[in-house]
């Protein structure tokens, strides 16, 4: 079995601001080099947004931010597992389906 990179970078999509002053946090995922997008279903004001730390200054979102994260480091590892090979948009269908199922 090959070795497959792996990596997750959470961010804050500052190019679409919404009325309320709030932005999207994006998460990066990138696997053997090829990468994605995918909404976390959390936004805040850019202020609010630590770069550096890739977190929410907000302990509550901070929390549900670190949730995701775990889940889709879950979700990942148990593709691997089941299949041996996992590509990007194989774990990005995952994660949607997960959102759009509950």
């Amino acid at each position: 079995m090959s070795r497959s990179t792996f990596s997750i970078l959470p961010y804050i999509n500052r190019q679409k601001v919404k009325a309320d002053g709030t932005a999207n946090i994006l998460c990066r995922i990138t696997v053997d080099g090829k990468s994605a997008a995918i909404s976390t279903g959390i936004s805040c004001t850019p202020q609010e947004w630590n770069a550096k730390k890739g977190e929410v200054r907000n302990a509550r979102d901070n929390g549900r931010l670190a949730s995701f994260l775990a889940e889709v480091k879950d979700k990942y590892n148990s593709l691997l597992t089941a299949n041996g090979i996992i590509t990007v948009e194989m774990l990005k269908a995952v994660l949607k389906d997960k959102d759009t199922t509950g």
